[in-house]
């Protein structure tokens, strides 16, 4: 009896030719009987449409705005009558003034004279009494600090001793007008600082 192994070893090559050969032929009859594939272009597909409103009427007019002038190069002057021509006007400070006292008058505490400041217009001080302390009948001294310079000019006016809100600031603001002859110190006018009372009393 033969050996099998024998026989398919003897048969493989001719195995080997005739699947070689069906595989072949299919491979031709499928370029001749399947349609060619053609490539298209990819195209995504919209789930939602994008709707486009139209600008309103007043939003279609707008002008759009001149850019920015720039800046001027400096420039030599050819005369000084030009640079005053373009020189900034000046920034008008009126009533933006300090009082005299805020820029350097601070008269010692203690001043040796041997003539006292004269009052010459204390009359003032009467008139500022004012109606709402009349009425709730408010009377009493108040003291005011004078500082009073060698021209008899007070310039600056600190309360002492408080009476009531509305009389200290009329009292205070009338002080300002308050005119003195100096003090002296040996014929020499001297600045110093003088304690006046002021006293409110309503007539009888």
């Amino acid at each position: 009896m033969r050996d099998k192994t024998d026989d398919l070893k003897r048969q493989y090559p001719l195995h080997i030719r005739i699947g070689f050969l069906i595989t072949l032929v299919l491979m031709i009859l499928g370029f001749i009987f399947i349609p060619d594939i053609k490539g298209g272009t990819y195209e995504p597909k919209v789930t939602k449409a994008m709707k486009v409103d139209k600008l309103p009427p007043q939003l279609q007019n707008i002008v759009k705005p001149p850019p920015p002038a720039k800046p001027k190069m400096p420039v030599a002057a050819k005369s000084d009558d030009e640079v005053e021509a373009e020189t900034i006007e000046k920034t008008d400070f009126t009533g933006l003034e300090k009082k005299e006292a805020d820029v350097g008058f601070r008269p010692p505490k203690f001043v040796a004279y041997e003539v006292a400041p004269q009052p010459l217009n204390q009359k003032i001080m009467y008139s500022v009494y004012p109606e709402v302390a009349k009425k709730l009948g408010i009377e009493g001294t108040l003291f005011l600090e004078l500082w009073i310079d060698t021209n008899g000019k007070v310039r600056n006016v600190i309360i002492t001793k408080a009476l009531y809100p509305a009389i200290d600031k009329a009292a205070k603001e009338k002080a300002y007008q308050l005119k003195f002859k100096p003090a002296m110190q040996r014929d020499k006018p001297v600045a110093v600082r003088l304690s006046y009372p002021v006293t409110f009393k309503l007539e009888d």
